[in-house]
């Protein structure tokens, strides 16, 4: 039988200078730097250069950050942002005063958009095609997304709704009322969801298009967070409105990502010897 926990950590793992290291930042960055090993087993099998996975790895970080914090301006905070639109690119409050805040407020969704100008500037410089980037990108992406829900989880940030379950969890940073801990059940979904898409890259390696792996990716990706946004509390629009933002903007991920899973389902080589 599970009891009530109440988790209130410290996000600031030490201070050196003014500088705070926190545990969203060191799991953010695990993330990538795991994938970044995941990634390069594969580009070997393909005979790919490490070089090619450098460069993907950079436009990657700056694709995701730029993307998830401008999305969040844009989606979440627009009335707001668009008085300060210094305050979307510059990690400071300026006011009441003017102080450092980091970049708080990211958004997945603008991260895939992030992604995808990354990787559309990426191809135009490689031989690759930008859908060869993405589906590389679609393998890692579940590992990236476990992790920063995970850090989620340790800033007590993006809490679940109210709930009588066993398992619930108090954060008094926000109230003192027992909510899901969605942060650790995105975590695990999304962890699934990254092993499911290795297993399953596995298995249609050299059988499907470019894009398949991404289009699986997305359409699983919108259907997890379009489900998860029930039991969530944060981002609604109005409490008259049954879906909010962030479901309204799974939906195209779910109707794309099966269009585009659909049409690369079979590889040039078989369509060509049928």
């Amino acid at each position: 039988m599970f009891t009530i926990i109440i988790w209130d950590p410290d996000p600031i793992i030490t201070e050196i200078g003014g500088f705070a290291l926190r545990w969203y930042s060191i799991l953010f960055a695990t993330g990538f730097v795991i994938s970044f090993f995941i990634l390069r087993r594969l580009f070997e099998k393909e005979n790919v250069s490490n070089i090619v996975l450098d460069k993907m790895l950079l436009y990657s970080v700056i694709g995701t950050i730029l993307g998830a914090r401008i999305g969040n301006c844009l989606f979440y905070d627009f009335a707001y942002f668009s008085q300060h639109p210094l305050e979307i690119l510059l990690p400071f409050k300026f006011e009441p005063e003017f102080h450092f805040t980091g970049y708080r407020g990211l958004a997945s969704h603008g991260a895939m958009l992030g992604l995808l100008v990354a990787y559309w500037l990426l191809s135009r410089k490689r031989e690759q095609s930008m859908l060869w980037f993405l589906d590389k990108g679609a393998i890692a992406g579940g590992l990236c997304l476990a992790s920063i829900r995970m850090g989620n989880f340790m800033n007590a940030e993006i809490v679940g709704a109210p709930t009588d379950v066993s398992w619930a969890f108090i954060f008094p940073a926000v109230d003192n009322i027992p909510r899901h801990p969605v942060q650790l059940y995105g975590f695990v979904a999304y962890l699934s969801l990254f092993f499911f898409m290795l297993r399953y890259n596995k298995l249609n390696f050299g059988k499907v298009k470019d894009g398949h792996i991404f289009g699986m990716f997305i359409l699983l990706l919108g259907t997890i967070r379009f489900f998860m946004e029930f039991i969530k509390r944060h981002y609604i629009i109005d409490a008259e409105n049954l879906l909010n933002m962030a479901q309204y903007l799974s939906i195209p991920l779910i109707v794309f990502g099966f269009i585009l899973a659909y049409k690369t389902k079979q590889s040039t080589i078989r369509s060509q010897q049928l």
